[in-house]
This record gives C-alpha cells, structure tokens and sequence, in this order.
C-alpha cells in the first residue's frame, strides 16, 4: 500500500515528467515550463509540508499523496495540475477543484460534533431527480474531485451510486461516512460505481468514547468493520478524527494512529472543531499550543523513517490558520442536504440553491461570503 525509498524517488521522477509535460501544454517555452514547476512544487510544500517526500500510497495503478488530490496517473490529475497552474499564471482564475455534496439529510447518529445538526430529519428535502440535476451541474463545471456527504450517505445508497454512473469515469469518488452499514458487498459494489475511497469517522480509539461522541453504541464497530470491508475491496480508507481538546495529547494521538494502522488506513485526518451545527455558540476551539502539538505530531509521523508504514496524517486547520481557507469558492465549497451552497462544512452561510444556480455563480457567492475569520495563530 504504501511506496517509500527508492520506489517512491521513481514514482516522483514519472509524475515530474508528467506535471512538466502539463506546463508545457500550458505554458509556451520550456524555462516557463520550469518556472511554473517550481512554483507548483513551492505550493504543494506550503500546504503539505512536504510529506509526499517520504511516502505515498498505492491503490491499483495509482498512487495519492492525499484525499483531496486525484490520484496519479489519471485524467483526473492531469486536470487538477491544469487548474493549479492557472493559479500560478492568474492568481484567482482557478477552476474549482473540489465539491463536497451533502446527498441526505437521514442519519442514524446523533453525533455531539454534528456539523449538520440543524438539517438532520426524518424525510429528505432533495429528491433523487434533484440530486441528478445538482450532479449534472458538477460534471457540467468540469470538476472532478467528488466527495459525498450527509447526513450519512449510506442511507441513500442507490442514489449515491446512481450519481456515479451519471457522473461517469474520469473522476475521483470518495465518501465521508460513519461506516453505518457499509457490509462487504455494499464496499464492492461501491469499487465497481468507481468510488475512490471512504472517510471513515472515527474519533477516538477508545470504544466507549468515541461511542458517547457518536451517541450511539454500535458506531465504533461499525467504523472498523467498515475500513476492513473497503480495505478487501480495494478502496482507500481514510480515518478522520475530529479532536477535541480533551483528546489531544502525544498519547491520545499516537493511539488513535496506530489503530488507523492496524485498520488498513492510508491516511489519518485530524480535523479541528468548529462553532457549527451542535456546537453552534459554544467554546470549542483548540488552543494554539494544541494546535501545535498536532501540527508537530503531523510532521514526526509524516516524516520519521520509523513511521514510513503508519498512515499519511493530514490537520487541514494548522495550514487554514497560516495561509487562508481552502474553501469558500477557493479549490472547494460544500452543497449542503438541502441543496444550498456554503464556504465550507463548518462555515454555514448558504448563498443560493444548487437547482436555481449553476455551480459558476455558486462559487462566485461563496467567494463573497467568504469563510472562517482564521486567526494567524500559528
């Protein structure tokens, strides 16, 4: 699963190759070709420290540096590396490069960190002809990193994979998921749609706590099962944490990475809370020294050659709080269950409808509206 070492020095030469021949096509002249390599391989560093220098994972024929990036060799990269030297050359004309579409609003938790708490219910607002034309308007857009949320996503199974026929090949797939019953078959079929990958929620690696943040007894054997049943069928796993102030530590988080390990996962995502949806009001934030515990503990296990083996961590908040949001119409913006666009998850500021606007003017507001006021705290 994963490539290191020589392997890994390869691989980087042939995806170098690649990246430069993408200069080239948009680029006239081999030194501006050069120039826009080195700008791209600068960026990269600044929002990932790097980590692609020590290890990558496999999946099939492809290789992932991570979740958010299609994975190499695929059209779907050979457009995301596109896009971001549009950036380089005229900064702000970047196309999108992510959406993450909320498909549900059923879920059978009630977690204590629901970002979505407010539009969880017992019927759905979007019906599946809905979902078809919000995914037309997508594919239309030309975007081609897809990430399917809720809600729990698994509640509407069909449809989720009926979006990815619609959607098609060419584009990477993932879903955000509880695990809620996600059996072996379920896993498989989601391989033969075209899924890519799942992010397994998991926020604890102790069962009785991560059971209390879920509300619900089931949910950390549902998380484990799920990353086993999506490991057989060949889909990445990605474990995603939200960590509490109360779970980090140097203990807490060594733990909770070697159970991603020992589960088959090829990335751990650490992600910060935020005043949304249940936590809406409420003091959550991490302190800037908690921060940088994870942000440290990130860069020792990313790096160290003892954790060569250990999954790909990832802490989008350390690099939000220092270069800016990601979201709000940048490379992502989030259609939540009720078709509205928003900045990101955890920014709610719902600026149009996705049946009413086209994705185009849905990134134009979000822009607008801007994301979370992060503070230079790091």
């Amino acid at each position: 699963m994963f490539v290191k070492g020589l392997v890994l020095f390869l691989v980087r030469i042939r995806l170098g190759f690649t990246v430069l021949k993408t200069a080239m096509q948009n680029n006239a002249g081999l030194p501006g070709s050069f120039k826009l390599l080195a700008s791209l391989i600068r960026e990269r560093i600044r929002l990932h420290d790097n980590a692609g220098g020590y290890k990558a994972v496999r999946s099939g024929k492809r290789y992932f540096w991570s979740i958010n990036v299609p994975g190499w060799p695929s059209e779907a990269f050979n457009h995301f590396i596109t896009n971001e030297f549009r950036r380089i050359d005229e900064p702000g004309s970047g196309t999108l490069q992510t959406v993450i579409f909320a498909i549900t609003n059923l879920c059978p938790l009630r977690c204590l960190h629901c970002y979505e708490a407010e539009n969880i219910r017992t019927h759905e607002t979007l019906s599946s002809a809905d979902l078809d034309i919000i995914m037309d308007r997508i594919v239309g857009s030309g975007i081609r990193h897809i990430q399917f949320s809720g809600g729990e996503p698994l509640c509407r199974m069909d449809d989720m994979l009926g979006l990815m026929i619609r959607g098609g090949t060419g584009r990477d797939y993932w879903i955000n998921t509880s695990g809620y019953g996600l059996t072996p078959a379920l896993a498989v079929k989601m391989k033969e749609h075209g899924m890519t990958g799942a992010i397994i929620s998991l926020d604890d690696w102790n069962e009785e706590r991560h059971n209390h943040i879920r509300q619900n007894p089931g949910s950390f054997r549902w998380a484990l099962e799920a990353a086993e049943n999506c490991t057989k069928a060949g889909l990445i796993v990605c474990f995603s944490v939200c960590a509490h102030r109360e779970f980090v530590s140097y203990e807490n988080l060594s733990k909770i990475h070697l159970l991603a390990k020992n589960s088959g996962a090829a990335f751990l995502r650490i992600l910060e809370p935020r005043r949304a949806g249940a936590y809406k009001g409420k003091d959550v934030a991490l302190s800037p020294g908690q921060v940088e515990i994870i942000h440290r503990f990130m860069l020792e296990r990313n790096t160290g050659r003892k954790y060569r083996s250990f999954p790909v961590i990832q802490f989008p908040a350390y690099h939000s709080a220092k270069y800016g949001c990601l979201g709000a119409g940048n490379r992502y913006l989030y259609i939540d269950p009720d078709g509205n666009y928003n900045p990101c998850p955890f920014c709610r500021k719902a600026v149009g409808n996705a049946l009413a606007k086209t994705i185009p003017e849905g990134i134009a507001l979000t822009k607008v509206a801007g994301c979370h006021a992060y503070k230079q705290r790091v």
